[in-house]
C-alpha cells in the first residue's frame, strides 16, 4: 500500500495552496486507500501553525489532527522566524522537531512526497 507527505511549504500568503495541501491530506487519509498519511509543514509553511495565522486554516488543521494524521513541523525554520515555542504553545499536537532526518526516512520508507 502506498504511503504519502504531504508537505505544506507555502505560507498564510497562498492561502489557496496551504488550503489545498491540507485538504488533500484529509481526503487521502479518509479514503483508506493509503497505509499512512503524514502532514509537514515546513519553509513558509511553519507560519500557518502561529497564532497570528493558525485562525484561517483552524477547521482544516483541527481536521488532521482529528484523524490521527502525523504532523510535524520544521524546527530548523519556525527558529529562523523566532517562532518554534509559539507554535509549540499554540498547537502542542504539532511536533516541532529538525525534520530533515524524516524526511529522508520517509523517503527510504516509499512515501510519496506531494509539497504544497
Amino acid at each position: 500500500m502506498a504511503k504519502l507527505m504531504v508537505i505544506i511549504a507555502s505560507g498564510p500568503d497562498q492561502p489557496a495552496k496551504v488550503k489545498a495541501g491540507l485538504g488533500f491530506s484529509i481526503v487521502a487519509q479518509q479514503s483508506h486507500e493509503l497505509e499512512e498519511v503524514k502532514v509537514c509543514f515546513f519553509a513558509d509553511g511553519v507560519d500557518v501553525l502561529t497564532e497570528r495565522h493558525r485562525g484561517q486554516f483552524a477547521k482544516l488543521v483541527d481536521k488532521i489532527q482529528e484523524l490521527e494524521i502525523v504532523t510535524i513541523a520544521c524546527q530548523m525554520h519556525a527558529e529562523q522566524k523566532g517562532i518554534a515555542d509559539e507554535i509549540r504553545r499554540v498547537d502542542p499536537q504539532v511536533d516541532v522537531h529538525y525534520v530533515g532526518a524524516d524526511l529522508v526516512q520517509a523517503i527510504k520508507q516509499g512515501f510519496e512526497m506531494v509539497t504544497f
